[in-house]
């Protein structure tokens, strides 16, 4: 069962003060309306909805400053320009909820003597475009005479999707090859990935030095492996080799920063080709940063997957949310994301490889630009299945 987790945020913070800040006389003003939600520092409410079909209840407040000298109308909306400016200023990429799935009054009153009225909301949850993060911007619109509240007369609910999927297991013999040929010329770039490992006994993992997970041919090396000698012989670190970049491009010295077998982690690859910054994230923070030089072009012609061979690919290793952009994402957008699927069709995706199927060969490239990948069509795979398939969750 899917669940749609659903949080209030505030659309625009600040504390309440009765000076018009958009007056351009800095007038003194004797009352304004305001959404009382809408002026809290952090998430008001969370609420989980259930499965598509069913209706979840929460509440917003419209308030005045003061009484109401006489009954107050007030006509609320949804407001696509509070969800313009909420995703502008916080790195995020909500989409209007359609309306037929949130159900609030248009029009409340505001009783003479009263300074607040409850305004009750349905959400019914929906299955929605894949990828696609959905929000529901309430603004008052209009108050008669009184002063709407620039900073707090709207927020948002938004409504998002915790991850789940089942993640197929592979081994050195699922090798795979994406052929990338008619990729064209990239100028930056965001490679991220799930990924968890464990021995074949289910009591260890990182168990050699060169555990490939990708093999870029691109003209410049791009080569992510599990290991190396870097660190005496030690293998729990994620190192990539690239740009002729110093091989400490990695994840840390596990020493101090261990990957650890059998968790799931989220990696992040960026490399942003205005300045030459590479950088490395682990489940959303920055953790390695370096210089390949600004200005490369990088023309992707083959991806090689889980390729070291039976030598040093030793471990069980699953993979989930394999995606490209062709921008060099920003921390925000990463950390923001990396717990969600994204919108299949956005335009800045190369590939993306859910790796969500639970059975078959093929691991399709959602995108619609026909990368998809055989499970074993490297030339050292022989094994067309997955050695499993389990869901998981990420919250």
């Amino acid at each position: 069962m899917k669940k749609i987790a659903l949080n209030i945020f505030a659309v625009t913070l600040g504390a309440m003060a009765f000076v018009a800040c958009d007056d351009a006389k800095n007038d003194v003003i004797d009352n304004m309306i305001y959404i009382s939600e809408g002026s809290g520092e952090s998430a008001a409410n969370e609420i989980i909805l259930a499965e598509a079909g069913t209706t979840s209840e929460t509440n917003f407040t419209v308030s005045l400053g003061q009484p109401a000298p006489q009954n107050l109308k007030v006509t609320l909306a949804l407001d696509p320009r509070t969800l313009a400016d909420y995703n502008a200023r916080n790195a995020t990429e909500y989409t209007m909820i359609p309306e037929e799935y949130i159900s609030f009054d248009k029009e409340v009153v505001i009783p003479a003597g009263a300074s607040a009225v409850s305004v009750p909301v349905a959400i019914t949850s929906f299955d929605g475009e894949a990828g696609v993060d959905y929000a529901a911007p309430i603004a008052i619109v209009n108050a008669g005479d009184m002063h709407i509240s620039k900073g707090s007369g709207s927020f948002l609910f938004t409504l998002g999707k915790p991850l789940v999927q089942k993640a197929p297991t592979f081994r050195y013999d699922n090798a795979m090859t994406m052929d990338l040929s008619n990729s064209g010329d990239i100028n930056s770039f965001t490679l991220e990935w799930w990924v968890r490992v464990v021995n074949q006994r289910g009591n260890g993992g990182f168990s050699i030095n060169n555990q490939a997970l990708f093999d870029f041919k691109a003209g410049k090396e791009l080569y992510i492996r599990f290991g190396d000698i870097t660190y005496g012989y030690v293998y729990n670190f994620l190192q990539i080799k690239t740009m002729s970049i110093d091989a400490n491009y990695d994840s840390g010295n596990p020493a101090d920063n261990p990957l650890k077998w059998g968790e799931w982690i989220h990696f992040a690859h960026v490399y942003d080709g205005a300045t030459g910054d590479v950088r490395l994230y682990m489940n959303g923070k920055r953790v390695n940063s370096n210089n390949g030089g600004a200005g490369y072009t990088w023309n992707f012609t083959q991806l090689n997957m889980c390729s070291s061979g039976a030598q040093y690919f030793r471990d069980n290793v699953e993979l989930a949310q394999v995606r490209m952009w062709t921008v060099a994402r920003s921390d925000a957008q990463i950390a923001k994301y990396m717990k969600k699927e994204v919108k299949y069709t956005d335009p800045n995706l190369l590939f993306y490889l859910p790796m969500n199927e639970g059975e078959g060969s093929t691991l399709h490239d959602v995108t619609g630009h026909g990368y998809d990948v055989t499970i074993g069509s490297h030339s050292g795979g022989s094994n067309n299945e997955a050695y499993a398939w389990t869901e998981y969750k990420w919250e």
